[in-house]
């Protein structure tokens, strides 16, 4: 998982374009949990023996707190610190099998600036800057009292940029939005340099229920030039229903200068989900990814599915 930010828009991974007001925030939750596709363990000796690092869990978990912030009408600031769980990791090297067990604690800290080129409620874009400052742990152990590889640490030990961009606009009742973040590795902890990552796709929600005041982006909103007429009207409960189709790509990783040439890959995500937002500014929303196409390489296990629940609250 990449760094998302905080009030996605119409779904969970992709962002919109729009900003809070000055002087307004948001904290919530996130909570994601992908199941991969299990591995016999003489599958992961059978390609140990080819030469290949192989690895598996039985899931994996990142959930994960975050803010933000209205600097003004046009910047918002967020953070998000995750706390990663790898459950059961296997792996196999030099034909030999190694149950590693459970992998867990503070991840790395993302922070993400954006900045809003439009102005008003309709169609948008925004520029998206950021970075990923190491504060996981890069020194967890195996049973055994081994040093675990970075790229099973809860955190990597590298600082990344973090650039992107968002768009969206409004078809009607329909929501539209599209995004990508592209997130530079350096090298971390272990002389290991992580492969960089890409992830971006389109959103498509449509709101049921709201007031005549109320918006199609939830907690992430702007209100332009209008802050005080909107805080007059009257708001009441509603329902977003979304639909997110969205690709990430993780290229290979490379430890003390030479390539892992079976670590990486690439997946194409559909992930339809629902929001409720309350009166009172709380936002509760759910999803369940399936991959419609993937090519992970062989150190990797292929997606299953992956879940995912936000809850946010806006002040």
């Amino acid at each position: 998982m990449g760094p998302s930010g905080f009030g996605s828009g119409g779904g969970l991974i992709i962002l919109s374009p729009d900003t809070l007001d000055e002087g307004h925030g948001a904290a919530g939750f996130r909570l994601t949990y992908t199941r991969p596709d299990q591995r016999s363990d003489i599958k992961l000796q059978a390609l140990s023996a080819e030469g290949i690092d192989a690895h598996n869990t039985r899931y994996n978990l990142n959930a994960a707190v975050g803010a933000a912030y209205g600097i003004t009408h046009q910047l918002t600031v967020s953070v998000e610190l995750p706390y990663v769980r790898r459950d059961s990791l296997r792996a196999a090297e030099e034909g030999e099998l190694e149950r590693l067990g459970d992998v867990s604690g503070i991840g790395d800290l993302s922070v993400l600036a954006k900045y809003r080129l439009t102005h008003g409620e309709g169609g948008g874009l925004a520029l998206i800057g950021g970075l990923k400052v190491p504060t996981g742990s890069t020194h967890r152990r195996s049973p055994d009292g081994e040093r675990l590889e970075t790229e099973h640490q809860p955190g990597t030990g590298s600082w990344d940029p973090i650039a992107g961009v968002a768009a969206g606009t409004k078809l009607g009742q329909f929501g539209l939005n599209a995004s990508a973040l592209y997130q530079w590795s350096t090298t971390g902890a272990q002389a290991t340099r992580l492969g960089d990552r890409l992830q971006g796709g389109i959103a498509v929600s449509r709101r049921f229920g709201s007031a005549p005041g109320a918006h199609q982006d939830g907690l992430n909103h702007h209100h332009g030039d209008e802050v005080d007429e909107h805080d007059h009207e009257a708001r009441r409960a509603s329902w977003d229903g979304f639909v997110e189709l969205f690709g990430e790509w993780e290229g290979r990783q490379k430890i003390a200068g030479e390539i892992e040439q079976a670590s990486g890959g690439k997946a194409l995500w559909l992930a339809p989900g629902a929001r409720f937002n309350s009166a009172g500014g709380l936002s509760v929303a759910a999803s369940l990814g399936v991959p419609l196409w993937q090519r992970i390489r062989d150190s990797h296990p292929d997606n299953a599915y992956r879940f995912s629940l936000s809850v946010g609250k806006a002040f």
